[in-house]
């Protein structure tokens, strides 16, 4: 692999500045940033051809950037995918010796608060007391923060950080206003308590963390409500072979700033293995098995903006639809190459708005052969549905709010191309659309650093310079097609598609 770094440059050999900056920042930077999960940052030259190494293998397997949504069945908020070209011009970039091209015209790094919160702000921290575990094999606890809030909070957004995200199988958090749960804990010598001591009480079920899960944020003035002195109980189930490691788990929350204008949201798992039109769940040995859910789970209007699937290791794939009253198909999620490690809360561009008595069904693969890799067992044995890692689980989150009309009008994703653009205040414009040979660009603020991409449209730069309010672009040398414009000010970016004759 060493060969690869000869510093061969040549005219067609892509730049950090015009052609992996850009692509790095947009799609890696979020979680390659410190204070974040990944195992190193990537916010500038030197970071990236440090991690060269790490970055082309995993660029080359597919392993990053991780999204298992198929963009082509539904899109969501937040979409890290790299298209094959852009894939291609990074690893040409690191075979060619990293060049880094006209210092004048690099993008500047994403920003991101000190902590390495991808939360606007951080309102409350609930953090559990150090936990040491104490066995290998898996482990049920609870943990009870206290929040002595004298007044109705409503929480906006969640961001869990665990303290072994390796270890940790998932973090099932909720709300108690009783008391019980804290007193279980007082009652436990350790640091929680397990079901030896006693359950814990849920008033609300309040959201669920997975390995690989990024924020939970709800639109604005959108929240969960947390009740004057409910304690925040956190459910973690640890994977075996942890014994006398120590969990540091701490989760941000980040409050609705005027709780008297909100909008009211629910969670819960709508979809679940009573809900199998073929059940039970059980999954034989040496067999590939399909199974299906069917559920009616609203009788009046709601507008859902999250959704989230969980299965296990044998897990392959999971299809969720909904049919409506009127007879219409409507996807709502298809992962069809399931990845334990990743499982994203996916929000909707816009909400999605479920009419009473909408059926939701759903359909999952699940592999308990020897083709599996990542197979608990060999040889196989035959798994039924349960709560460990080494069972199996057929399960679908949601979050979603009481209906109200226009909510299938509000835009939850600033990066929406089209209808985003055209909802809202543009940073720039251009003329004429489709183009022949010059392209106009004005811009709503003279910011000496805007820098104007051209881009193809596989996503690679045919063009980047500095530009002014009113300058011409001269493209009579694109061959026809649609490209994109896209403006970079400071860290954010905005794109327009255009039309070239």
């Amino acid at each position: 692999f060493t060969l690869i770094f000869v510093p061969s440059i040549s005219a067609q050999t892509p730049t950090w500045v015009a052609d992996v900056a850009p692509v790095l920042y947009d799609n890696c930077s979020h979680c390659h940033h410190e204070g974040q999960v990944a195992p190193f940052s990537i916010m500038g030259y030197e970071d990236a051809t440090t991690n060269a190494l790490s970055i082309y293998s995993a660029l080359e397997d597919g392993h990053m950037p991780p999204w298992p949504a198929d963009p082509e069945y539904r899109h969501f908020v937040g979409e890290t995918i790299v298209t094959d070209q852009q894939i291609a011009d990074i690893l040409a970039w690191i075979e060619g010796g990293m060049p880094f091209g006209d210092p004048d015209l690099e993008p500047s790094a994403p920003e991101f608060n000190d902590n390495g919160t991808l939360l606007d702000h951080v309102d409350f921290v609930a953090a559990i007391e150090p936990y040491t575990l104490q066995s290998n094999g898996e482990e049920y606890r609870w943990f009870v923060i206290p929040t002595n809030f004298a007044e109705t909070k409503y929480i906006q957004g969640i961001e869990v950080f665990a303290g072994l995200p390796e270890v940790v199988h998932h973090a099932d958090i909720s709300l108690d206003v009783t008391g019980n749960s804290a007193a279980f804990d007082a009652l436990d010598p350790l640091s929680g308590f397990n079901g030896s001591t006693g359950w814990p009480t849920y008033t609300t079920y309040m959201n669920a963390w997975q390995p690989g899960a990024g924020p939970a944020k709800y639109p604005d003035n959108w929240g969960i409500p947390l009740p004057p002195g409910a304690d925040i109980v956190i459910e973690i189930h640890y994977g075996p072979g942890a014994a006398e490691e120590i969990d540091n788990t701490y989760m941000n929350l980040q409050f609705v700033d005027d709780p008297n204008n909100v909008r009211p949201i629910s969670v819960g798992w709508l979809m679940s293995p009573g809900n199998m039109t073929d059940g039970p769940l059980v999954i034989p040995a040496n067999q590939v098995s399909t199974f299906h859910q069917e559920v009616i789970p609203f009788w009046s209007d709601k507008s859902v903006i999250s959704i989230c699937p969980h299965m296990h290791l044998l897990g392959q794939s999971y299809k969720v639809w909904m049919e409506t009253p009127s007879g219409d198909s409507i996807p709502l999620c298809d992962i069809p190459q399931w990845d334990f490690h990743w499982q994203f809360y996916y929000m909707f561009q816009q909400p999605q708005h479920i009419p009473a008595g909408s059926i939701f069904k759903s359909e999952a693969v699940y592999d308990n052969t020897t083709n599996n890799e990542l197979n608990p067992n060999n040889p196989p044995i035959t798994v039924y549905n349960g709560s460990f890692t080494v069972d199996e689980m057929f399960l679908c989150y949601f979050i979603y709010a009481n209906y109200q009309p226009g909510d299938e009008d509000i835009i939850l994703d600033p990066d929406l191309i089209t209808a985003v653009n055209e909802a809202r205040k543009s940073s720039f414009s251009f003329y004429p659309n489709p183009v022949a040979d010059q392209v106009s660009i004005t811009l709503k603020s003279n910011e000496p650093k805007s820098l104007l991409r051209v881009l193809d449209s596989g996503g690679s730069a045919v063009l980047v310079q500095r530009i002014v309010s009113g300058q011409s672009i001269d493209l009579s040398n694109l061959a026809a097609g649609s490209y994109f414009l896209e403006l970079r000010t400071g860290g954010a970016a905005e794109t327009q598609k255009f039309v070239k004759l």
